[in-house]
């Protein structure tokens, strides 16, 4: 039996094309990873937003920070996949902490002076001071 070239470089290219594909999902660990990636991507830019608003009350209230999350807050920055309230704790007069669980590590080369925010796959907190500005997030969007 005699393959002829077109037919060789059919199967060729078939191959190639296969491999590359599968490559690019090994590489970006397919499209259930990436949801996981873009809900950690949602925390932190809920987390920046929340921070940013606490120390706007802070400022606005006589330098105080408040007791707790409003009900409202809650809601607006509750994590994208569980629906879970971020967890907010007050340390200090002025430094708190806000805590948000992760589904992956965050990339180790955060452009810039985002390493503020890195993190692990887990839960992980993050101490902020009110009469501060808040670290920038990245943007992902």
């Amino acid at each position: 039996m005699h393959i002829s070239r077109d037919t060789l470089a059919a199967i060729l290219a078939t191959i190639v094309v296969i491999l590359v594909v599968a490559l690019g999902f090994w590489k970006v660990h397919g499209p259930s990873a990436q949801r996981l990636v873009r809900a950690d991507e949602k925390r932190l830019q809920n987390l920046d937003q929340l921070a940013n608003e606490i120390n706007t009350a802070y400022r606005q209230h006589g330098s105080q920070l408040p007791s707790e999350l409003t009900d409202l807050q809650k809601k607006r920055f509750a994590d994208p996949l569980t629906g879970k309230a971020p967890q907010y704790t007050g340390k200090s007069a002025n430094v708190y902490s806000l805590c948000a669980t992760f589904a992956a590590d965050g990339p180790n080369d955060y452009p810039g002076n985002f390493s503020f925010w890195k993190h692990p796959a887990g839960t992980k907190c993050f101490d902020l001071d009110a009469a501060e500005q808040v670290p920038p997030a990245p943007s992902f969007y």
